[in-house]
Formats: structure tokens, C-alpha cells, sequence
């Protein structure tokens, strides 16, 4: 059994109602849609591997993310499992840069679920974006991100 600890963001651009999405370029889940982030190194804390991997991957400098979920994903068939810690900012600065992951794009929130996003993040979006709100739980997908089954827990905050 293979588990990989890992983060998401999704940076928010609150001037223009937009959030950063990236198109995958590879496998598995090439051209659907997610945030951006990566693996977290075995020594590296959480916080700070969302940030270098936001860097990395867009060349912008985040801070103030917040977290907003944590969620263990199960791929079907497969020995794989990330422990997914999901992130958002609207503090941000820098130029993208191209990313080998595949293409950046600001996107429209009014349309951002006209865009084909992984299944898993359609499904915890929502709660991602929505203020004072925190998800958890664990989500058993497909190898094209499709959900199987959930078992999610949204906690509202005042």
C-alpha cells in the first residue's frame, strides 16, 4: 500500500472573481481540471510544501493560504492513497510562468464548473471556495478522477 501526503491550492484573484486552475497534461487525468500543488517531501512541513509546490508549478509567491480540508483519496484497483491537505489564498504576487504539469488559466468562478474538472475536486470544490467552511472525509475514485463513493464531512464556521 502506497500513501502519499500531498497539498492543493486554489488561488483566488478576488478583483476578478477568478480562480487558477491547471489543465493536466499527463496522466493519470490528462486535460481535466484541478488546483495546483504536488507532493510533500518526507522531511517537509505541509504548509510550506503547498507553497514551494504553488511556486514551482506557477512562479508565483503565495501566503496567507488557508487550509480548508484534508482528504484521504482511494484510487480503485490500485494501492494508491493521498492524504490530500486543500488549500486557498487570495494573497498572491509574481508573473506565471509556463508549468510542466500542464496549462495555468485564470477561470471565471460563474464558470468554473463548465470546465472539466477531475470529479473528486468538482465534488469538494464548492466547500473549498465557500467562506467559514472545512471538509474532511475520504473519497474512493476511478483512474480518470470519477467518484465511486464518498464519505465527506463539511463543518461550517462563524
Amino acid at each position: 500500500m502506497k500513501i502519499v501526503v500531498g497539498n492543493v491550492c486554489f488561488i483566488q484573484n478576488k478583483e476578478q472573481n477568478t480562480v487558477l486552475l491547471l489543465e493536466r497534461a499527463k496522466e493519470p487525468m490528462s486535460n481535466k481540471y484541478t488546483g495546483v500543488g504536488g507532493k510533500t517531501d518526507f522531511t517537509e512541513d505541509i504548509n510550506l510544501s503547498c507553497i514551494r509546490e504553488v511556486k514551482e508549478e506557477t512562479g508565483l509567491d503565495v501566503s496567507n493560504i488557508k487550509l480548508k480540508g484534508v482528504i484521504k483519496t482511494l484510487l480503485q484497483g490500485y494501492d494508491s492513497s493521498w492524504i490530500l491537505f486543500l488549500y486557498v489564498t487570495d494573497t498572491f504576487s509574481g508573473n506565471l510562468i509556463d508549468c510542466d504539469e500542464g496549462n495555468l488559466a485564470w477561470v471565471d468562478k460563474t464558470k468554473i464548473y463548465d470546465k472539466n474538472i477531475i470529479g473528486f475536486i468538482r465534488l469538494i470544490l464548492p466547500t473549498i471556495l465557500e467562506e467559514n467552511t472545512f471538509i474532511e472525509g475520504t473519497i474512493t475514485h476511478n483512474l480518470n478522477g470519477e467518484v465511486l463513493s464518498d464519505n465527506l464531512h463539511k463543518y461550517k464556521y462563524q
